[in-house]
């Protein structure tokens, strides 16, 4: 009996011993299950990273992708309300009809059209215009949401103390800000000085943005260096003109990026198909570029040097290729991060003709 109880209990022992693990397999299991947890672990965090700095990019362009959605929004309501009206001579009879407008149209390098108003760094474009988009700064005046108001966007080079509340007391930044005028309704000024039917002026632009009681211009979008605004004829157009022997080009109709419909600004020309009196142009080329913060923040000496850089560029539309070209590859050789947003936007009003030379 006692030898039957041996047998059986050596057998346990046996059996026993050949199930446990030594401690080799466990060194060696806690050593994967350790190298399992650190490729994991890096994983996440790897993960993390390229989310924060994805997202942060994203966040980043926010403001300049909303802002270039505006512009391009309102420039489609863009309008002129053109009518016809009698032209007279030098002794008052009547001779003809001619396009006559109240509103207005202007667009180009904003150091040249506002040169006499202006008190800060404005690199690129600016361009104006009125829009029936029924803005007020007066609650009873909310149901006229198809008034007229002057709109507008510049890009201006300053700092941000204007702009922050009284209470806030922090450091202040310089840096370069689309800036979007929206005349209220109830403030409109055009009228003020186009009832001469003569007038060509820009005055109606410059007092508004000179009020003393504050210019009705707020920030859309911060470090949004460049605005290229080029107003263009249509490609239909421009496709049967050119098939019956003509050669127009984009940069045709505002050759320097100057658009006025004040004027025909291409009377030299003589080329009705050119005349920008009192028309809308039927596409306009919108390009906005803007950089992030942080790039600001790493390269102040080439940030706040950018509009030396963009000032001999974007001058004639001839070479707008070359010239956006040229400021990406700068841009990209600074190590700076920026988005470029580009877009062709007809606008609805546009009615263009060439039935008139003047």
């Amino acid at each position: 009996m006692s030898d039957l109880f041996r047998i059986q209990n050596t057998s346990v022992s046996a059996k026993s011993a050949q199930s446990a693990f030594t401690l080799v397999e466990l060194l060696v299991a806690a050593a994967v299950l350790a190298l399992l947890v650190a490729l994991l672990l890096n994983m996440v965090t790897q993960t993390s990273k390229t989310w924060k700095s994805t997202s942060g990019k994203i966040e980043e362009f926010r403001g300049a992708r909303d802002s270039f959605d505006a512009i391009t929004r309102h420039l489609q309501q863009a309008t002129l309300n053109t009518y016809l009206d009698y032209v007279t001579n030098t002794s008052g009879v009547p001779i003809g009809y001619q396009r006559q407008s109240q509103l207005r149209f202007l667009s180009g390098p904003t150091m040249t059209i506002l040169s006499n108003s202006l008190t800060t760094t404005n690199p690129t474009m600016a361009v104006f215009f009125q829009a029936p988009n029924g803005f007020s700064t007066n609650s009873s005046n909310s149901i006229l949401q198809n008034a007229l108001n002057t709109w507008g966007y510049f890009i201006e080079y300053a700092s941000d103390s204007n702009s922050m509340p009284s209470f806030v007391h922090t450091k202040t930044r310089n840096r370069y800000r689309l800036m979007e005028l929206m005349e209220p309704t109830e403030n409109l000024s055009i009228y003020n000085y186009t009832t001469n039917a003569s007038y060509a002026g820009i005055d109606w632009i410059t007092n508004s943005l000179a009020l003393p009681s504050g210019r009705p211009v707020h920030v859309v979008a911060d470090n949004v260096i460049a605005l290229i605004i080029l107003p263009k004829l249509s490609p239909a157009d421009m496709s049967t003109w050119n098939s019956l022997g003509s050669n127009y080009t984009a940069a045709s109709l505002a050759s320097n990026y100057t658009y006025s419909s004040a004027t025909n600004q291409n009377v030299s020309t003589g080329d009705p198909n050119l005349n920008t009196h009192h028309q809308l142009p039927p596409d306009i080329q919108v390009t906005l570029i803007a950089v992030d913060e942080a790039s600001a923040i790493r390269f102040p000496s080439i940030y706040q040097n950018l509009a030396s850089m963009l000032s001999p560029l974007f001058t004639s539309a001839a070479s707008y290729t070359n010239d956006l070209q040229t400021l990406q590859s700068f841009l990209s050789t600074n190590h700076m991060n920026f988005r470029v947003f580009f877009t062709d936007v007809m606008v609805k009003g546009a009615k263009w003709s060439g039935s008139q030379t003047n």
